[in-house]
Order: C-alpha cells, then structure tokens, then sequence
C-alpha cells in the first residue's frame, strides 16, 4: 500500500505523523499556501509544514486538473487518504487509485454530513459524536462506511476542544482501518438511518438572540469558539461572550422573574460568573471580550465596566 495523504487543516496533523511510522506515504497533497494577516508573506498550511518536517514530498495545486492527476500519478500511490482537505475530488482524480480512496469525517455518518460536523455535533446538542472513515463517493459524505468510533459529549467541549480530541483520536482509527485493509481484512458497510447536514461555519452565525433557550445559546457559545466567537453588542460596541460556565445540562436552570426583558445582565456569581437572561432562565457566561480588547474573565470584566449589571445586551 502505497498512500497519497491529502489535507490540509491542523487536525490532520497527528494522523499524519501516525501513517508516516507505519505506512508508506507516496506524497502529500495540501492547500497552497495562502496569504498571512497582514497579507504579505505566505502561510503554509499545518500538514505542509509538518510533512516537510518529515522529510516528505508536498504537492499543492489551485485545481485538481490535468496538470495535478500527471504530477501525483508520479508517485504511483494505489491508495487516497483525505482528511479536512478543502477540496473535491472528481472520477479522473478518483481513477488515479487501484485500491481506495479514503476519507476521515468527524461525525457518525449519516449524522453531521458537511463541512461542519464538529460544530454541528455541538450546536445540535447531541450527547455523541464520533469518527468515520469512509469510502469517497460521488455525492458528499455518503460512501460506504470503513471503520468508526463513537464517544460521548459531555456538554462543555468547544469547537477548539472537540477538535483537539478528534486529531488524536483519528490518527489511531486511521491506522487501524488501514491495517485491515493492507491485510485484506475491511469489510465496507453501507450507512443506515436518517441523515443530517451541516453548512459551513459564518460570522453571521456568531451573533446570538437571547430570545433563545438558554441550552441553544450554551451550544452556540461553545460552537463559536475559538472562530468567530459568539457575539452580541454592549453600548454600540461588539462583545464577545467566549466561555460559558458549567454543562449543557444545567443551562436554564435558574429562573428569572417574567418582567425582565431577554439580553438583560441580571446576576453574577462567584461559581457561576454572570448571568444574562434569555427566553427559560440565565445563561451564566465566564469570559467576556470587548471587540479590539483583551478577553478577560468576568471578574475583571466587571471591574472594568462597572455598568454592565443591568446592561441591556443585544
């Protein structure tokens, strides 16, 4: 097995340095490199950076044309193993590999197909999530299932942390799943139950209505996080409400009287942080960040902008 590895984003990197111990990686196929902040110099990606670490050939194209099915046919790799790529892959591309063409998704297919699955899993509040690897099929995320993994969700992860456990946990799937394949041991079963979708993550999708259940808002915060970041305004300003306090189960336990208007910052507690009112209870958020400034706990929030109890947010 002979292995063309694609991808791009920071959470395929340990799956990257696992394939590399154990199989053979042909090539690695990333994103270009894309402009930095200030828009001068270039930005490899995570995987580049850590493929030329190990000593590995990188390919990088703008389109997956003539010109990037000659160049990776070089590497005579019978197999393709995506992971957060960036790109679709079409049949000429496909027909480059006599054995699989593979993809990772951090969701339980058919559950949380998209660009998405880790905000999804926590938007849609869901007690798990999981792992698949999949064979790449012509529509999105509907090919026929490899190996998987499922975990539980406590109620507190954000994207940022989500995605940290899944990195780790793919790379030992991956490994897994290709070894029974080496050995002819896979066994391909088809995806069953209703499926799920998600779309891609926007910053309009940050700004939050406190109209909503305290568990929705919970969810969106932690979804948010660590990009966009949730936000709402405070005196003509952006706030951003970057952590929230405790589980996704205990978000609206704490009743408000029915007179105080939703947005409203009603409470603070030394456990708890602050609590704002929304449509069944508090929300109790810990870190606060004005846009352009500093995120602080909310102690020193509120040390800062002694106003903000009572404040009408939104």
């Amino acid at each position: 097995m002979r292995i063309l590895f694609a991808a791009t984003a920071d959470i395929a990197v340990p799956t990257l340095r696992a394939l590399s111990e154990h199989f053979e990686i042909g090539a690695v196929l990333t994103n270009t490199d894309k402009p930095g902040a200030r828009g001068k110099a270039l930005i490899p990606s995570a995987v580049k950076t850590e493929a030329l670490r190990l000593g590995l050939d990188v390919l990088q194209f703008d389109h997956l044309g003539s010109e990037a099915r000659a160049s990776v046919s070089v590497y005579g790799c019978d197999t393709l193993l995506c992971f957060a790529y960036g790109r679709l892959f079409g049949p000429k591309f496909l027909s480059l590999f006599s054995k699989e063409a593979l993809n990772i998704h951090p969701s339980l297919l058919p559950l949380l197909r998209g660009p998405s699955p880790i905000q999804g899993a926590i938007l849609s509040q869901a007690k798990k999530t999981g792992i698949s690897i999949q064979r790449i099929a012509k529509e999105m995320d509907t090919g026929d299932i490899l190996d998987s993994l499922s975990f539980e969700l406590k109620g507190d992860e954000t994207t940022g942390e989500l995605t940290e456990k899944v990195s780790l946990l793919a790379a030992d799937l991956a490994l897994k799943a290709l070894g029974n394949l080496a050995q002819g041991e896979a066994v391909f079963k088809m995806q069953t139950g209703e499926p799920t979708y998600t779309s891609l993550i926007t910053a309009q999708m940050s700004v939050l209505d406190f109209s909503k259940t305290a568990k929705e808002l919970h969810a969106q915060i932690r979804a948010m996080h660590p990009w966009p970041k949730a936000r709402t305004t405070y005196e003509g300003q952006t706030l951003l409400l970057t952590k929230v306090s405790g589980l996704l189960s205990e978000a609206g336990m704490d009743a408000v009287p029915e007179s105080v208007a939703v947005g409203t910052v009603v409470a603070k507690d030394k456990q708890k942080g602050l609590g704002i009112a929304v449509k069944d209870g508090l929300l109790w958020v810990d870190r606060l960040q004005l846009e352009k400034r500093k995120e602080m706990d909310w102690r020193s929030f509120l040390n800062g902008n002694q106003a903000f109890m009572k404040a009408q947010l939104g």
